[in-house]
């Protein structure tokens, strides 16, 4: 298996796997929840929503997200910024305080979209690409949900967190804690 991670710009939006890219979960929840019975019909729309979130994030923030890809497949993607761009967060009894002014960033989605190549390390090449991103952006620190029960979310299992040492700072949310990273400390 010959892997790459390209970080996310203009030129490579059609390369986010099909299941990212429509997914506006974060970004727009109240959207997100009136289309998700119309989800094929409305497909193209929320695509090209979720097109011009990228590209304004980019604008504002940099690098925002990366593509793992096997040979010339996409196979995996992550997705970041400032906690301001996921109004999502406010829903989760646990919460994040990172504002970009702190410079604090919030991955929102560390996601191997084909079921096969979960659990062979992919996951965590990922995140150490954006650790290393962030970490020479000069941030403070990465905050993440991660589900404790099941393996199989967006954001990632926790065990993978606290592999790469990650700590719980907030579970007031029994079932998707905040697990922090402080860039500085451990750096990539």
């Amino acid at each position: 298996m010959k892997t790459m991670i390209k970080a996310i710009t203009e030129s490579n939006l059609n390369d986010i796997p099909e299941t990212c890219s429509s997914c506006i979960y974060w970004s727009f929840p109240e959207e997100f929840e009136e289309t998700k019975p119309e989800l094929p019909e409305k497909k193209q729309e929320l695509i090209a929503k979720k097109r011009q979130w990228t590209i304004q994030t980019l604008n504002e923030f940099g690098s925002c997200g990366k593509i793992l890809y096997d040979g010339n497949l996409p196979v995996g993607y992550a997705e970041y910024g400032p906690s301001s761009r996921f109004p999502r967060i406010k829903e989760y009894k646990s919460q994040p305080v990172g504002k970009i002014e702190e410079r604090v960033v919030f991955l929102s989605c560390l996601y191997i979209a084909d079921r096969n190549l979960r659990r062979k390390g992919l996951g965590e090449k990922l995140l150490e690409s954006i650790i290393a991103d962030l970490t020479r952006r000069t941030f403070k620190a990465l905050e993440t949900f991660a589900r404790k029960s099941s393996p199989n979310n967006p954001s990632g299992p926790v065990e993978i967190y606290l592999k790469r040492g990650f700590y719980i700072k907030d579970d007031a949310d029994r079932e998707f804690p905040i697990m922090r990273f402080d860039l500085q400390v451990h750096g990539a």
